[in-house]
């Protein structure tokens, strides 16, 4: 463990908010649902102080806020084909963190570093 993971990561920290995506079949059935509701994709780094705090900022929404969005985070430490495959299937070049809101199978709404906060996810979801 690094010196950064004693401070940004613990094997507990991704609470029920969130689904882990860790395969690309998982993918694209999210790209399926996203039909039938909005999905949200967080690229999450644990080793990074940005996105730390970003996934902080989202963690304080309120859920019933967003009780008809799915939320899904991609560790792209761990998931790293994952994550490409995630920016190669909706064209939008890898960052980290990074945040996409997603309806009918189009990105409708996506940022990256300081522009990953509740905020604008909310203002996306609309």
């Amino acid at each position: 463990m690094g010196f950064f993971d004693r401070f940004f990561y613990s094997e507990s920290s991704e609470d029920s908010t969130w689904n882990s995506l860790s395969s690309t079949d998982e993918v694209d059935e999210l790209l399926m649902l996203s039909d039938e509701r909005a999905q949200v994709i967080f690229k999450h780094s644990n080793s990074c102080g940005t996105s730390f705090f970003a996934k902080r900022n989202l963690d304080a929404i309120p859920p019933a806020k967003t009780e008809d969005v799915t939320f899904y985070l991609i560790d792209v430490i761990r998931n790293r084909m994952v994550s490409v495959y995630l920016a190669d299937k909706l064209g939008i070049r890898h960052e980290s963190p990074q945040l996409f809101v997603i309806r009918n199978g189009e990105v409708v709404w996506h940022g990256s570093h300081e522009m990953v906060n509740s905020q604008n996810l909310l203002q996306a979801l609309g």
